[in-house]
Parts: C-alpha cells; structure tokens; sequence
C-alpha cells in the first residue's frame, strides 16, 4: 500500500485512534510547558515546541470529530489539510459546539494558532513579527476539545488535566 493510501484506510485510522493521539500530543505539550515554558520570558507564549503540540492535539481532535460525522480520510487530506480554521469550521457546521462548548476567546485563540500552524512557522523560522495566542487561553481551548471529542467518540482523555 502506498505512503498516501494507508492513511486514507478507515480500518486503520479511526476517530478513537485520531482521539487517542489528540491527548497523547496535549500531554505531551503540557509535559514540555511544565519543564520549559517555566523559564523566564514564557510567562504569556508558550515555547514554540509547545504551540506546535498544542496545534498537532487540536488538529487531531477534530480530525477524529469530522471523521466520526462522516467526513472521509481523503476529505481530511485534500479539504482540510493541517489547517486549524477549516477543521474548526466544518466541525461547527457538523454539531461541534452543542459538544464542545467552546467560548469565542477559545475560537480566537485557536484561529490565532493556525495562522502560525497552518504556514508551518511552528516548524521553520520567519523572521519579523507576529501575533502568538496567549497560552492559558489556547490551552484551556485544547483541552475542551480533546475531552469533549474524545468522550463523543469513545476515547476520553486519561492522563489530562481536567479541562478549564
């Protein structure tokens, strides 16, 4: 089976297996904050490596949400791609808030990320400046997400904090 086609089978990429991941990278992104994001100069942004596991739980949890209300592996490849805003949108259209009750500082902080998420500048250097998402409010929007889809679709998290 070829590179692109493994994930397009749903009999190995499932919503719980999408879940699942979702609060392995936001544990991970907690793990990471605890140890660097304590260090002088992170009192408001999270470090970059942070803000990139918080976007890959994100992007997985709703990815596990969309797929789990009919949205295809393909669809997900080709129509959503890794952008947070697209994900977040048509999640909103398929019934995401009456499971997720996420406020508008939550939708801001997550379309605050994906511009940075989406462009890869979590990953590759682009000098100049730019606008990051205030980490408590991105993290607090992470969580609601990962618990709430997580427990829609049968794997809720485990080893999280309880969502803010």
């Amino acid at each position: 089976m070829n590179k692109l086609r493994i994930h397009e089978d749903s009999t190995r990429t499932t919503p719980i297996g999408l879940a699942r991941y979702a609060g392995e990278f936001m544990e991970a992104a907690l793990a990471a904050d605890a140890k660097m994001g304590k260090k002088d100069g992170y009192e408001r942004v999270a470090p970059i490596p942070v803000m990139f596991l918080v976007g890959q739980s994100i992007e997985l949890a709703l990815k596990a949400f969309l797929l789990a209300r009919g949205v295809t592996l393909r669809q997900l490849r080709t129509d959503y791609g890794h952008e947070l805003h697209r994900s977040l949108r048509k999640a909103k259209e398929l019934g995401l808030l009456e499971v997720v009750p996420l406020e508008s500082e939550d939708i801001n902080a997550i379309e605050l990320l994906d511009h940075l998420y989406a462009t890869k500048q979590l990953q590759y250097i682009v000098t100049g400046a730019n606008s990051f998402p205030v980490f408590g409010l991105l993290q607090s929007a992470a969580l609601k997400l990962v618990y709430g889809i997580g427990t829609e679709v049968g794997f809720p998290p485990r080893r999280l904090p309880v969502a803010l």
